[in-house]
């Protein structure tokens, strides 16, 4: 049997950018989307037409086809077509839509579907009435169709037609109640009778897909799924079978693939459907459509080459490039909960890829030649529906395993297939005893394993013998995040690990505790990777909670040095940690996105990735983050479990149709090509599209009126221009467009003339001048009165301005200094508030600061979510003001961290109310919704020192921040000082 890589189209879901009534639509609902032939995209709602000018919907403003519209269509020729209950079947012909009739030869106003064919007669275009049977369409009007006296009568609803199945070339006619009819060239029409298939009831529409003896067609019946058949015989998904998650299914179409089995796509009333090698997947608004009851889907192939779905929904419009995006969604994993903690790629014995993935809440997904395997607990204790480690590492015998670790502490084993049996461990099984990390290494011809665990620190497994180390400096719990391990250049080997507590060295005898002394901004770190520099210098690459990325030269184990803090700003201050990939890119999860930093030039190029771009969830999982042996980033996040495919895109160099859109003098729509305006004050305004199929908020344009401006303006977002008054003359209107990728378009010349007023005229302007010359000196006199009334005016109101905009100014600057949480001070104020003061003595005033930080404030909030994490932060600030003096400047520093600062406090009097704010937080208990009461602890730094200079400030911060950590690691729920220099 050939191995198998993982096929990403199957394991990622589409990536979906969504339209609502916000975004313009007339209608919550649309029933239909379709792309016409300039690019231009089309929804019909209950209510009529709408269409999309590349940044905005827009109604179509035509009484004539108002109502219900059930489909739209665009022929060979480029045609839109529109069938409505109302107005019946309406034609676009890229300018104005025509109502069809008799006149035209269409003798019906029920017009269900329009579905084109190929066969003796050329292409033909045909109309299905439900009760007056078929229309094609010849020589530009409708004639019904000769058989139509051999259907049933009513219920016709949908046509189709195939090749090659069954051996002849068919035409096929779904009825609603009489079943499936066909025929053969022009013979007669006839039911379908096939063992094994009912379609007697509830037939909606049919679909023909692939050719030879791939051709197949594809039947979605009410309330009965959705049937196939072909040469291999009938296939059936249906909600009894458990394959389909209803048996609704509207409408349906099909997309290549790489891979070239194809795929189906269907609209049904719980989500998109996608059928890819019989398997059915379902994108609902779990992964970003607006409503999972989808009426209408339809695809589009764009000059690019890719192919464009777009998908109508009952709560807007929906868009996805096929097989377009490097971001896919590929496991919605625990994300009830936290989503993935754990995530791995190798290959099985028999050399298939699989992959690994471990939730929070919903246990363990193994996805192996194109099947997901999940097991939702691998224990009988509550913590086992939890995997928080999968790694790859050799066992006591050299051999490659398969490692898991449980949200309880269980450390479980497999040495082939995905059997796992349990290992016996000397640490607690308990709520919050994750397995972090493992660590295999060959030391001394011994194979040993490193175990970090999140409440017992570090363990060793070597020789079937467990030894647990510890730090002397460590104080409380020490939570070992990850490992590393490095061999220097003289054959000894270090291992390295991040903690709670700081950076951890091993020397090959006992664990070090490095922090401060190395130059660390903070000790609170979560991943770590090496990776050598353009100098080969190896450097550790640490992610923290408050600092971002922190980087530290290893050259010299003993004497390790942290480098300075100049890489590009990271788009939060917790990061993960950071993979480097075979091309130098470097990968960085945050709890805002993930950052990939790129060489160039001795330094990094910054780019970020978002839901925007993707992603089902901006937070990433701390150890979470896997880059295969093909180059691709995995990364677990709180919504599930994301992939990145670094294969090439082919870059984009196609330049997108720009289009007038719509042409308005004075509110009045213009029709043709050339403006004419008359004398006097218009208002001319022309809106203008660039026909993108995506990243449509990247396009830019600018314009030039030739005959009044020199030149072009800057690019800008704007996709109109407005022109007020002109003299009277001739001009053309330049509109230039360029797309995300740059691209720029085929400008868009528009002359417009500007008629002169009868006086304007030569005989004219000869009267006026005579007349002129007696008037000239009344009317300067009558100007320069008038001329200093408006400057009076102008004086007036620019004083009533200025007044406003004070005022104004003063809201904002209070607004600037607030935390919007917790309508504190924050921490710009707080800097402020710390510059050199004296008082009436000039001498310099005592200042005492004290530092507040919530005590395991993380666990708090990813065991009750943010929201009640705000609330206990809002707790805690309410409290603090009620304790404090009304002069005290209550900050929030950042995060779950707090500041107050005191003047002209001596030291006994700080301390005391330090510990009445420690007792009052440990005594108030957090009303959170649906929790219950909770009681939070916080830990104190306080310190004092008169503000003489600068550096005096930036002491006494350094002195409080010391001691608020030698409270922590006194065991929290403490305050402790760092002495007051006065």
């Amino acid at each position: 049997m050939p191995t198998r890589s993982l096929d990403l189209f199957d394991l990622g879901a589409p990536s979906f950018t969504t339209f609502t009534t916000r975004d313009g639509l007339p209608d919550p609902v649309a029933v239909t989307v379709r792309t016409d032939h300039q690019g231009m995209v089309w929804a019909g709602t209950p209510h009529g037409l709408a269409w999309y000018d590349g940044r905005l919907w827009h109604s179509l403003d035509d009484p004539a086809l108002h109502g219900y519209v059930k489909q739209l269509f665009v022929d060979d020729t480029g045609t839109l077509w529109a069938c409505g209950n109302t107005f019946g079947l309406a034609r676009y012909d890229g300018r104005r839509w025509h109502v069809q009739g008799p006149s035209d030869g269409l003798t019906t106003t029920n017009v269900r579907r329009l579905v084109e064919t190929h066969g003796t007669h050329g292409k033909r275009l045909w109309a299905v009435s439900p009760d007056a049977g078929l229309f094609y369409r010849s020589q530009g009007r409708w004639h019904p169709d000769p058989g139509n006296e051999q259907l049933p009568r009513g219920g016709l609803l949908t046509l189709a037609q195939t090749h090659d199945l069954f051996g002849r070339a068919r035409l096929w006619l779904g009825s609603v109640s009489d079943g499936l009819w066909y025929r053969e060239d022009e013979g007669p029409w006839q039911r379908l009778r096939l063992p094994g298939f009912d379609a007697s009831h509830g037939l909606a529409y049919l679909l023909a897909t692939g050719a030879g003896k791939h051709e197949a067609l594809w039947v979605s019946i009410f309330n009965a799924g959705l049937w196939r058949l072909d040469a291999s015989g009938v296939r059936h998904w249906s909600v009894a079978s458990g394959e389909l998650p209803t048996d609704i299914i509207y409408d349906l179409v099909d997309t290549p693939t790489a891979s070239g089995d194809g795929a189906v796509w269907a609209a049904s009333r719980n989500g998109l459907l996608r059928i890819y090698r019989d398997r059915v997947q379902v994108f609902d608004r779990r992964y970003g459509l607006p409503s999972n009851a989808v009426r209408g889907v339809s695809v589009w192939r764009s000059p690019t080459g890719g192919d464009v779905l777009w998908a109508a929904t009952e709560d807007g419009v929906a868009r996805t490039l096929v097989d377009g995006g490097a971001w896919k969604a590929v496991s919605l994993l625990g994300a009830h909960q936290t989503g993935v903690l754990a995530v791995l790629v190798d290959r099985d014995a028999q050399g298939n890829e699989r992959l690994w993935a471990g939730s929070d809440g919903d246990g363990l997904g193994l996805y192996r030649r194109d099947r997901w395997r999940h097991v939702g607990t691998l224990g009988d204790q509550p913590g086992d529906d939890t995997v928080s480690l999968i790694a790859r590492a050799d066992n006591a015998l050299g051999q490659p395993a398969v490692w898991l670790g449980t949200g309880e502490g269980r450390l479980l084993r497999t040495d082939a297939g995905d059997h796992f049996e349990s290992v016996v461990t000397p640490w607690p099984h308990q709520p919050g005893q994750r397995i972090n990390d493992l660590l295999s290494r060959r030391i001394d011809g011994h194979i040993e394993q490193w175990f970090a665990t999140d409440a017992s620190g570090v363990y060793r497994l070597r020789a079937g013998a467990w030894t647990p180390f510890r730090p002397q400096a460590a104080v409380g719990t020490w939570s070992v995040v990850k490992l590393v391990a490095h061999s220097t250049g003289d054959g000894r080997g270090w291992l390295w690990a991040t903690s709670n507590q700081g950076l951890a060295r091993y020397d090959g005898t006992r664990w070090v505790l490095l922090g401060r002394d190395i130059g660390l901004p903070g000790t609170d770190l979560l991943g770590l990777s090496l990776i050598e520099d353009a100098r080969g210098r190896p450097i550790l690459w640490l992610g923290s909670r408050r600092h971002g990325i922190v980087r530290v030269d290893i050259s010299d184990p003993m004497h390790p040095r942290t480098l300075p803090a100049d890489l590009p700003p990271s788009p939060d201050l917790t990061a993960d940690g950071a993979l480097a990939d075979a091309a130098g890119r470097i990968h960085i999860c945050t709890d805002s996105g993930v950052q990939w930093l790129t060489p160039e030039a001795g330094r990094y190029r910054s780019q970020v990735f978002t839901v925007r771009d993707g992603m089902v969830n901006n937070e990433c999982n701390p150890n979470a983050q896997f880059v295969d042996a093909q180059g691709r980033f995995w990364t677990g996040t709180l919504g599930g479990l994301m992939v990145h495919d670094p294969t090439p895109q082919p870059p984009d160099r196609k330049p997108k149709p720009l289009r007038l859109v719509r042409v308005k003098l004075d509110e009045h729509v213009l029709d043709g090509e050339r403006v004419a305006i008359p004398p006097g004050r218009h208002e001319l305004r022309v809106d203008f599209a660039l026909l993108s199929w995506q990243h449509e908020g990247e396009s830019r344009f600018r314009t030039w009126l030739e005959g009044f401006s020199d030149g072009p303006g800057p690019w800008t977002a704007d996709n109109f221009r407005e022109i007020g008054a002109l003299p009277h003359g001739r001009y053309v209107l330049h509109i230039e467009g360029r797309d995300y990728a740059g691209n720029r378009s085929t400008p868009i010349l528009l002359p417009i003339t500007v008629a002169p007023y009868w006086w304007q005229r030569t005989w004219a302007r000869l009267s006026y001048a005579a007349i002129a010359l007696g008037g000239f000196y009344a009317l300067m006199r009558w100007r320069t009165l008038a001329l200093r009334r408006r400057q009076h005016a102008l004086e007036q109101r620019i004083d009533a301005r200025t007044a406003e905009l004070n005022h104004v100014n003063r809201q904002l600057l209070e607004l600037s200094r607030r935390d919007a949480l917790t309508g504190l001070f924050n921490r710009r104020w707080l800097m402020e508030s710390l510059q050199p003061r004296t008082d009436a003595s000039h001498r310099a005033v005592l200042a005492s600061l004290i530092f507040i930080d919530v005590d395991h404030f993380k666990a708090f909030n990813d065991s009750l979510g943010h929201l009640a994490g705000d609330q206990a932060l809002r707790a805690v600030a309410e409290t603090i003001v009620q304790q404090a003096a009304a002069d005290a400047i209550v900050a929030r520093y950042g995060g779950e961290e707090f500041a107050c600062l005191v003047f002209n406090t001596e030291r006994d009097a700080t301390l005391a109310l330090a510990e009445r704010l420690r007792a009052s937080i440990a005594r108030r208990a957090v009303q959170i919704p649906g929790k219950g009461i909770r009681h939070l602890t916080i830990s104190i730094g306080v310190a004092c020192r008169r503000l003489a200079t600068d550096d005096d400030a930036q002491a006494l911060l350094h002195d409080a921040d010391e001691a608020q950590y030698e409270a922590k690691r006194a065991g929290r729920n403490c305050v402790r000082e760092a002495g007051c220099a006065t």
